[in-house]
């Protein structure tokens, strides 16, 4: 009776430990020889500010290969360069749409997830934001 219960205790713990083996690491990088490809693709984007939701996308700047372009960028329809450097995106191109100032940067957080604060002046108001960008 006492061999049954230790192989059951030892077959419980395998088991344990197997699944614990099993868990998929969220944050793999699709390439990591290419910094933009953890960029790329559609983004729905919940901005905490105006509590407005959208989506962007970001494609490879083909004129810069160290830089993405940012389709739709806080809702307005114009598109924003940001430099990639690691797990950062900066924004490089100060001005878009109706004259709309913006600065700031976006972190790489999951393969799921980015997390963009960022300034915006739209006729001479400035708003301090933060964008949720998922997929």
């Amino acid at each position: 009776m006492r061999k049954s219960l230790f192989y059951k205790v030892i077959l419980l713990v395998f088991i344990t430990f197997s699944f614990m083996g099993c868990v998929l690491d969220e944050d793999i990088d699709p390439n990591t020889d290419d910094p933009q490809a953890i960029f790329i693709g559609k983004w729905s984007v919940s901005d905490n500010e105006t509590k407005v939701n959208y989506e962007v996308e970001i494609k490879r700047n083909p004129s810069n290969s160290t830089e993405v372009l940012i389709q739709n960028f806080a809702g307005s329809n114009s598109t924003a360069t940001a430099l990639v450097t690691g797990k950062t995106l900066t924004l490089t191109s100060p001005v878009i749409g109706n004259n709309w100032q913006i600065s700031g940067s976006g972190v790489y957080k999951t393969s799921s997830r980015i997390d963009f604060t960022y300034s915006l002046t739209i006729g001479g108001n400035r708003e301090n934001r933060f964008a949720l960008f998922t997929r």
